[in-house]
């Protein structure tokens, strides 16, 4: 896949809504709409709001660690929050050995305010140090809280660690539902072969979303079993029947145009066709034409 297939392949529409995760990749964003539950967005909205403020404060990596540390209750899991907005934008650059001082703490919570481990969960992704991968496995297979075990697989997806397959596989397979969405996005990100026969099992899955983001993994790991999800995905009046956001319905078609094109490249004229010249969507419109080497 070229850099730029693989951006358009990652649609957003959380953008603007969600401070509390990993933004930096668009399809990312469109994974996050099918899996977090709207309480996990309006929590989100509220701490960018109260806390956005606290970006511009001349505090550190360490010390919101310290704080995370020692802090009162809601003090530490704020700092949690800010210390994982300072990783997104590079700042552990500074501190080449933050990731055993995290992982500490992240041990150290286990039992405490689940929505510290949930930010650190983010912390060790974006760090990018795969000596985080037992402890993000571990959380979601023993984490009581589902939204901790979600953060976790999206940590591990980050790290593109296959040692987490098994593990992922085992979680997508009888986790609860927005857990198993975000254990196959994990896989996705991995792309590794060993996860593709339990994903094919799911391509019926009654779950929508599940069947969206299992199409987009296997498209990503070069598995034409999966057109026929793609195709559902490029039909509106399929998605139609499905309880979504306009802007929801626009996401999935993004993310799906450069999974066909990838797979199925014969199958473009026909299916993104009709979406270049009259899709009610221009964002829509104008990557079908892309696929299609259109102007």
């Amino acid at each position: 896949m070229t850099p730029d297939e693989k951006s358009n392949s990652q649609s957003s529409i959380l953008n603007s809504q969600s401070a509390d995760v990993p933004k930096e990749s668009p399809r990312t964003i469109l994974f996050q709409f099918v899996v977090f539950p709207l309480g996990i967005v309006a929590i989100a909205v509220g701490i960018f709001f109260l806390f956005g403020r606290l970006a511009s404060d001349e505090q550190t990596i360490p010390d919101y660690l310290n704080e995370v540390k020692s802090g009162g209750r809601r003090e530490r899991w704020q700092a949690a929050y800010q210390l994982s907005q300072l990783i997104n934008v590079g700042e552990a650059k500074k501190y080449p050995n933050l990731v055993d001082d995290v992982g500490k703490v992240y041990a150290d919570a286990k039992h405490d305010d689940p929505r510290i481990r949930q930010y650190l969960s983010m912390v060790l992704g974006n760090l990018g140090d795969r000596r985080a991968t037992p402890m993000l496995v571990d959380a979601i297979e023993h984490d009581e809280a589902p939204e901790t075990r979600i953060y976790a697989a999206l940590a591990l997806g980050r790290l593109h660690d296959a040692a987490a397959v098994p593990a992922l596989v085992k979680v997508f397979q009888s986790d609860e539902r927005d857990v198993r969405k975000a254990a196959v996005y994990a896989l996705g990100e991995i792309g590794d072969p060993r996860a593709i026969p339990a994903l094919e099992t799911a391509l019926n899955d009654p779950i929508a979303d599940v069947r969206y983001n299992v199409a987009i993994a296997l498209a990503r790991m070069n598995d034409k079993r999966s057109i026929g999800v793609l195709r559902e995905m490029l039909d509106r009046k399929a998605l139609a029947k499905v309880q979504m956001r306009p802007d929801q319905t626009d996401a999935i078609l993004l993310a799906a145009i450069p999974a066909l094109k990838r797979i199925a490249p014969e199958e473009a004229p026909r299916l993104l066709g009709p979406l270049a010249q009259s899709d009610p969507s221009l964002q829509v419109r104008s990557a079908a034409k892309e696929a299609l080497g259109q102007r």
